[in-house]
């Protein structure tokens, strides 16, 4: 359309420039004008025209470019937004964190150990010993929603923090360590020593990735 307009516009000025020419040779001879006016204005009118629709196609694209922009952007800060809003959203107790691949849920953060915590607890390996005052039960319910391969969280990349913010010690235990396939649901447990008492704790935070955990404890 741009093409056929400028071809237009082009021939507009040629038939303004001829008329032009014409008008003056006729005016040294005193040949009538009649003519070669007509022609010279129908040039100029067409050039006029043309010009002027050129402008409006182009205005028009710029519009639609913009409109296009605006769009993407828009669709660019909503995708962010709501990419942030989950990275953003702090899981409690028994509060399941879903995406399209799996779930989480934590069920327990407490001292109502279990046979294997209590062996732990009791136990003379130092590495592997649950503190009886600063350790911690964490139990875990974790589903796979769409995953091809088996799905089991690992002990090792969860993070476990207190409220002054200080890293627990999570012992290489974990019981539970079945990995489910898609559509199915499995139950695991680990434990943290926490920097302190677990009377003195209010709360902890719970880490795995970018999902973010807060439970409040009860003593």
């Amino acid at each position: 359309m741009d093409l056929f307009v400028s071809i237009l516009g082009l021939l507009g000025i040629i038939v303004l420039a001829v008329g032009l020419i014409w008008l003056i040779v006729n005016l040294v001879r005193k040949k009538p004008l009649r003519v070669p006016g007509i022609i010279s204005a129908a040039g100029a009118l067409l050039f006029i025209v043309c010009s002027f629709a050129i402008s409006v196609i182009d205005q028009q694209q710029n519009n639609t470019t913009e409109s296009t922009t605006y769009s993407t952007e828009s669709t660019e800060s909503l995708e962010s937004s709501e990419s942030e809003s989950v990275k953003s959203k702090v899981y409690g107790l028994n509060e399941q964190y879903k995406n399209d691949m799996y779930g989480l849920k934590i069920t327990q953060a407490d001292q109502n150990f279990d046979d294997h915590g209590m062996s732990l607890v009791n136990g003379d390996i130092p590495t592997l010993k649950v503190s009886q005052q600063n350790g911690i039960q964490i139990t875990v319910d974790y589903e796979n929603i769409d995953s091809s391969e088996g799905f089991l969280p690992s002990i090792w990349n969860f993070k476990v923090y207190d409220d002054d913010g200080k890293t627990g010690e999570i012992i290489n235990q974990q019981e539970g360590q079945d990995e489910v396939s898609k559509g199915h649901t499995g139950t695991t447990h680990f434990w943290v020593n926490l920097q302190k008492p677990y009377a003195d704790t209010k709360y902890i935070e719970i880490e795995y990735g970018d999902i973010q955990f807060k439970i409040n404890l009860n003593h």
